[in-house]
């Protein structure tokens, strides 16, 4: 456990983030991202505007990122196509996944 945490400390001095805030971010926007994802169900079924809580949910799913990019430094190139690629694939599935829901509302989570 000491070797796992020595590991992550020098990521944490090597690009300038602190692990346990990166951890903090990562696991705190959990019970958010479940929020906006519950208002987001409720806004559907009512007919409402899904703009906040899909903003929301994206917000808190690259929140840790954006913490990453702001205080990150020589950040390798290879991280920054990996994040692209899951923002772009959480955009995506959440896209697919509100069209569904919009073809067949009686199949909603």
């Amino acid at each position: 456990m000491d070797t796992l945490l020595e590991w992550m400390a020098g990521f944490g001095r090597q690009y300038g983030v602190n692990p346990v805030i990166f951890a903090l971010l990562y696991f705190g926007t959990i019970p958010f991202s479940l929020y906006f994802f519950r208002l987001l169900v409720k806004n559907f079924r009512a007919g409402k505007s899904l703009f906040v809580p899909v903003s929301g949910m994206f917000l808190c799913f690259i929140g840790t990122y954006i913490y990453l990019f702001w205080v990150g430094k020589n950040i390798p190139a290879w991280v920054w196509v990996i994040v692209a690629g899951m923002a772009l694939y959480g955009a995506f599935s959440l896209v697919i996944k509100i069209r569904s829901m919009r073809q067949s509302p009686g199949q909603l989570p």
